[in-house]
């Protein structure tokens, strides 16, 4: 028998080393509201199929997605509400935007703060001596005070490894693109460059106030050291990684590159849920699919979303089933977003008479059962009903201006993958004309087949593990 060299030895023993390493316990923590939950639900099912121990903190319209993936479910104290309108009424955008900053994100670091910490401490007690790994929504606001100061939790002589998991673009500051907030078309002249920096420049005065916001709220936590810089480019600093559950082609081209991201592809289409109930008329949908593409009885099949926070209606689903309502060509899908929703026939400053034999309204039905069938898509910009459309492959008119929804539409509408239509309340006409761009041109369908075999071939979930699996000690 031949000899075996002391590296071959020495790889069989890191590899029976890594094997007899015990799994890290991963803790998830994360904003309490859909748009921010949704995406960690799913990871921490994978995760779990893996075989990890996985807590998620989050609040209780979620607890049964949670244990049903297999997670310990922990409530968040916190519960978000949208702030009054009137209470920013006059302020100019940017003053708007800092206002609900601090009603929303900064109030709720005291108790995102408080259940990490003590949940951490709850498992070093029950798990002495096993590894914690935080899996922590980037705008979670829990790790903050630690950042700046504020004493480990009992039993931890220094942070556990924190995997820092974005809900949405990459919001870092950058010379040559165009500051977060206002959706500006992405166009680096000289001329727009130096209005960039102007705004810039224009907003240190209230990202300066919104710091002192923060300490003033983490002091009282522990925290020392007072917050620098603007927000959304400390949410991209959280931890040891920050993921951006997407690929690089969705943004546009930087020049100031954070060394913490990495992007690791859209999250995976979940399978559906084998006791889901389709509506009567799914038959509809699924023969017009048999169809061949020549039938003249084939139709375009259009899906329309108001998304599942701001669940008004008239802003973009009634001006959608107008503007189709004589297009006998066209199967249009309303979901509505939450189970038992219903329009309000005849009400309103511009009410809908009636629903048109063309449209299907229905209150509850999962994009991904829908959107494999859709010619278009048309939500209000969510950074996740956009990465239902990217990984559908189907070419989307986005209609939405308020949190980050003017910049997902921005990106989209660059990348070749959207029409934007700069509105959170689109006109009937305005709809139209943009479904009638989309499925005009071939262009918008190509870019979505495409950024959808790219962030397929990523495997996000497959590269999750492996940061897990690095992180492991």
């Amino acid at each position: 028998m031949g000899s075996v060299s002391n590296g071959t030895l020495n790889g069989f023993a890191d590899r029976a080393n890594h094997a007899a390493k015990e799994k890290p316990i991963i803790l998830g923590l994360a904003f309490p509201s859909p748009g921010h939950i949704q995406g960690m639900v799913q990871v921490s099912t994978h995760l779990v199929s893996k075989g990890y121990k996985v807590f998620l903190i989050g609040y209780e319209d979620y607890q049964t997605s949670i244990e049903k993936g297999g997670a310990e479910f922990i409530r968040h104290p916190w519960r978000w509400v949208l702030p009054d309108p009137k209470s920013t009424e006059g302020m100019s955008l940017h003053d708007k935007l800092v206002s609900n900053l601090k009603f929303v994100f900064v109030d709720a670091t005291p108790a995102a703060f408080s259940i990490l910490k003590d949940t951490l401490e709850r498992l070093r007690v029950e798990y002495p001596g096993r590894q914690v790994i935080v899996l922590y929504e980037s705008l979670a606001q829990g790790v903050l005070p630690f950042m700046y100061g504020a004493p480990l939790p009992k039993g931890f002589g220094s942070m556990p490894k924190v995997i820092n998991f974005s809900t949405t673009m990459d919001l870092s500051s950058d010379p040559l693109v165009p500051p977060f907030g206002p959706g500006l078309p992405y166009n680096p002249t000289e001329e727009n460059i130096q209005v960039w920096k102007n705004i810039y420049d224009a907003r240190v005065p209230s990202e300066k106030a919104l710091n002192k916001h923060y300490d003033d709220t983490m002091r009282p936590l522990g925290a020392t050291i007072s917050m620098e810089g603007w927000l959304w480019d400390t949410s991209m600093r959280v931890g040891d990684i920050t993921l951006l559950p997407t690929s690089a082609s969705t943004d546009y081209p930087r020049q100031t590159k954070n060394p913490k991201i990495r992007y690791i592809g859209g999250l995976p289409l979940k399978p559906m849920n084998p006791d889901f109930v389709y509506p009567g008329w799914w038959s509809e949908i699924t023969s017009n699919a048999a169809l061949p593409a020549s039938s003249s009885e084939k139709k375009k099949v259009v899906m329309v979303a108001q998304g599942t926070a701001m669940l008004d209606y008239s802003e973009l689903i009634v001006p959608t089933i107008k503007a189709l309502a004589s297009r006998d060509n066209v199967i249009l899908v309303a979901t509505l977003g939450k189970r038992g929703a219903s329009i309000a026939l005849g009400e309103g400053e511009d009410p809908l008479a009636e629903i048109p034999a063309n449209t299907k309204v229905i209150d509850y039905l999962p994009y991904d059962a829908l959107l494999p069938y859709a010619d278009v898509f048309i939500c209000n910009a969510g950074y996740g009903g956009f990465m239902h459309g990217v990984m559908n492959g189907v070419p989307m008119v986005l209609a939405g201006t308020q949190a980050d929804k003017a910049e997902v539409a921005a990106r989209a509408e660059y990348v070749g993958v959207a029409v934007n239509l700069r509105a959170t309340s689109p006109t009937p006409g305005a709809l139209r004309a943009g479904i009638d761009k989309v499925l005009s041109n071939e262009s918008y369908k190509n870019k979505a087949v495409e950024l959808k075999a790219e962030n397929e071939a990523m495997d996000a979930m497959g590269q999750i593990e492996k940061i897990v699996d690095e992180f492991t000690e």
